[in-house]
């Protein structure tokens, strides 16, 4: 009997991959595109089996952890589990190095239960000053769907009209800690879309689509989230493949 590597190893094939801007994904000049690529993988229908045959865990049920739903994880060593992806990351980033930091699973649907309110606000996947990475700005977010739903989709938005933490000042770094002290610790029964453009600091900016077995990348420091409605994914759930890497050029080493 094959053991879980090596069934992985089998199934997550990675197609030969072209990177798309999204249209009007950039409102200025400073905006970095966010980009998508289709069919990305040879057996997605097998990697989403693999998934929801595999040990998930729910979350919320430590105090720091906000992010709702379930999630997949893969362990130790997970650049050997995406070989076949990081590969096509550097290549398209023109990258001489790509650093994995995270992978995982996400599964959620509108009925998930939550931790505390601020699970359902937008954020951001690093900060400046994280002790994972030196410069945010060369950290990559990706989210593929494994869903055939054309619900699929993750939100864009600005916190006091800036789209990246990168750009805060010591007064937005307040208004946050504001907002969060609303949210943060007020129990929350079940997932809710913000609604609307605007929600306390934020305003929606854009929404990408994202098909079965397509992925898009955007910084991991652009304020986002999962966009869904309470009606959607009732009876099946939304499973995506997330992760966060940062690129190193040759010039950075």
């Amino acid at each position: 009997m094959k053991c879980a590597s090596e069934k992985w190893k089998e199934v997550f094939v990675v197609n030969e991959l072209s990177f798309e801007p999204l249209k009007d994904s950039c409102t200025s000049d400073r905006d970095t595109p966010i980009f998508i690529a289709k069919d990305v993988l040879k057996y997605p229908e097998q990697v989403r089996e693999f998934l929801e045959n595999g040990y998930w865990w729910e979350n919320g049920g430590d105090i720091d952890c906000v992010r709702p739903g379930k999630s997949f994880d893969f362990g130790p060593n997970i650049e050997t589990y995406f070989t076949p992806l990081v590969e096509q990351f550097k290549k398209f980033y023109n990258a001489e190095e790509i650093t994995p930091i995270e992978f995982y699973g996400n599964s959620y649907n509108g009925n998930m239960k939550l931790y505390n309110s601020g699970s359902y606000l937008p954020h951001v996947d690093t900060f400046p000053g994280d002790d994972q990475n030196e410069n945010p700005l060369n950290d990559v977010a990706f989210n593929m769907s494994l869903t055939k739903s054309d619900k699929v989709k993750t939100s864009f938005y600005s916190f006091n009209d800036k789209k990246s933490v990168c750009d805060f000042t010591a007064k937005d770094y307040g208004d946050l800690r504001n907002v969060n002290d609303k949210h943060e610790y007020v129990m929350a029964e079940k997932w809710k879309e913000v609604g609307g453009d605007e929600y306390e600091n934020y305003k929606l900016e854009y929404v990408a689509d994202i098909d079965f077995n397509s992925m898009i990348l955007y910084p991991s420091h652009y304020w986002h989230n999962s966009y869904i409605n309470e009606d959607w994914f009732i009876d099946e759930d939304r499973i995506t493949l997330t992760g966060f890497f940062e690129t190193l050029s040759e010039d950075e080493e």
